[in-house]
């Protein structure tokens, strides 16, 4: 049996384990425009590319997806190059619905985007844009602010939906458009914080339950694995392949974890400093203290570095949480996984000495702000449309009597742990999580 661990490109299929949940809400949700953030191999192209897998395997979906990479981007140019590029690529995509693709390696971005658009349209079917490395919009900003202004209209107010991925480095747009007339050109952009899996997809992931061939895994090095990587995506692939063997009899199985497995190798600490530059220089601060310390309470952490308001340090840990930073251990935060708790100590020197930052604390609390804004009202959503699942489903086992069937119980309990969840994150947000309680019973698991 291979290695069946895959670390350094992209999922799709049954390659990509979780994020159920998010691709429903991407594909659903009213927004037109969507900026997905996230920190690096958190798993940002993959998603792209699973939305468009989704979507080609859906012959009734009323999308045409385009993935369109702007990573070598540095001019509008470039952006025009690049997006022609990627129809080409999916020529019988487009071909098939009346796209002249030759004639748009003349056109500029907007023009592209308009005829594609308007093509699309004529045949019932509406554009879903799927942009990749977006941060490559900084550099066409500080050559060209007047494209990258056309470049928002097109991308806001088209007949189409655009999700676009990026680290927090895109915030840097708002501080370069500060002179625009109109709105920077981030705002219009919806917010969805792209962070661990959950425990049920991690598990799957590391058992590769959707592979032909599964992997023994004990409990106690599921265990392990789970808390090390804090079920960041890629750091279970990274891990798992570290510990996988083969026996004599050629099964797969995972060794226990040692230490040498938790060093980070060259090309993550490379990843590990690029998710560093991009925290503002309060976050830096916040991450150093607590990597020091262990766990710290947020009073303790306010205290340390003279931050006077609670509400200021709640919400810089709040959005380090969700981006993978920092992780809640009782009533305290420790930094996010093992691996990136350790590459901080040992390299915490000359991180000390890094403050500048082209981040800002305004910045990022500005989108914080919004993004708890917008997680709230998605959250306080979701309680509502598992409650009255759990109706239905305590209906449904309340009319077996005391002949339950297995699955409709195994249904019920993943349900009271979605609802409980949910409770949680709400109460991190500062929201009302009272509502959290279905007709039929406690949430609580039996």
């Amino acid at each position: 049996m291979r290695n069946p661990y895959i670390v350094g490109r992209w999922l799709k299929g049954n390659d990509h384990y979780g994020r159920h949940k998010l691709t429903e809400h991407l594909l659903t949700t009213t927004d037109q425009a969507i900026w997905l953030v996230g920190t690096r191999r958190m798993g940002k192209t993959s998603l792209l590319r699973q939305l468009e897998w989704l979507i080609e395997d859906d012959p009734a979906s009323q999308y045409v997806p385009l993935f369109w990479d702007m990573q070598a981007c540095e001019t509008a140019s470039d952006l025009a190059y690049e997006l022609f590029i990627s129809i080409e690529d999916e020529t019988d995509r487009f071909a098939a619905l009346g796209i002249d693709i030759a004639s748009l390696q003349a056109m500029d971005v907007n023009r592209i985007l308009r005829v594609v658009q308007r093509t699309l349209h004529a045949q019932g079917k509406q554009l879903l844009l799927l942009i990749d490395e977006a941060e490559a919009l900084v550099n066409v900003a500080k050559k060209d602010s007047r494209e990258l202004a056309r470049l928002r209209r097109s991308l806001q107010q088209g007949e189409h939906r655009t999700i676009l991925t990026a680290t927090k480095q895109l915030m840097q747009l708002n501080e370069l458009m500060r002179d625009w007339l109109t709105s920077p050109f981030l705002f219009g952009f919806n917010l969805v914080n792209l962070w661990s899996l959950d425990v049920e997809a991690t598990q799957s992931l590391i058992r590769q339950a959707q592979n032909d061939v599964a992997v023994s895994v004990d409990p106690g090095v599921m265990d392990d694995i789970l808390v090390y990587t804090h079920r960041h995506p890629y750091l279970t692939q990274y891990l798992c392949h570290r510990l996988f063997e083969v026996d004599a009899a050629g099964t797969g199985h995972l060794r226990p974890v040692e230490a040498e497995d938790l060093q980070a190798d060259h090309l993550l600490s490379g990843f590990f400093q690029i998710d560093y530059d991009h925290l503002s220089p309060t976050e830096r601060q916040i991450l150093l203290t607590v990597a020091r310390q262990g766990v710290m309470d947020e009073a303790t952490i306010g205290a340390a570095l003279s931050i006077a308001s609670p509400a200021t340090v709640e919400r810089f840990v709040y959005g380090m949480h969700k981006l993978g930073y920092l992780r809640q251990i009782l009533d305290g935060w420790a930094i996010g996984n093992e691996f990136l708790r350790r590459w901080v100590l040992e390299n915490q020197d000359s991180l000390a000495r890094q403050l500048h930052s082209k981040i800002s604390d305004e910045n990022v609390q500005a989108l914080l702000v919004e993004s708890q804004r917008l997680e709230l009202a998605y959250l306080q959503k979701e309680v509502v449309q598992l409650q009255q699942r759990m109706e239905e489903l305590v209906a449904r086992r309340n009319s077996y009597g005391d002949q339950v069937p297995p699955a409709l119980s195994d249904t019920l309990q993943k349900t009271r742990r979605a609802i409980e969840a949910a409770r949680v994150q709400i109460q991190l947000l500062g929201g009302d999580a009272s509502t959290s309680n279905y007709a039929g019973g406690s949430v609580s698991a039996d």
